[in-house]
């Protein structure tokens, strides 16, 4: 419950900063918005991870727990990625030639 709020906290401190005049030039948007969802992605992975783990950040070893774990899966993920994005490039994309 508490995760919901903050992800709903965040969003609706994204549409509020949009709103000021002050950042109504899109470089000041674009970076807003690109830190807003860099701190979503960081909340929303890390909290996985702790679920995922059982990890109790309570003490000091959790959090270095958090940290190694965390990396880790980080780098798992970047890694699925890099597959991916090579496959992407690998595939025919010349489309469909009948004559």
């Amino acid at each position: 419950m508490a995760s919901w709020i903050i992800i709903g906290f965040l969003i609706l401190l994204l549409i509020v900063i949009l709103k000021f005049k002050g950042f109504r030039h899109m470089q000041n948007r674009f970076y807003i918005v690109v830190i807003i969802l860099l701190i979503l992605f960081f909340y929303i992975s890390a909290s996985k991870v702790i679920n995922d783990n059982s990890i109790n950040l309570k003490s000091f070893n959790g959090w270095m727990s958090l940290v190694k774990l965390y990396f880790t899966w980080l780098g798992h993920a970047l890694g699925n990625v890099k597959v991916v994005v090579g496959n992407v490039i690998k595939m025919d994309w010349s489309g469909n030639s009948t004559g």
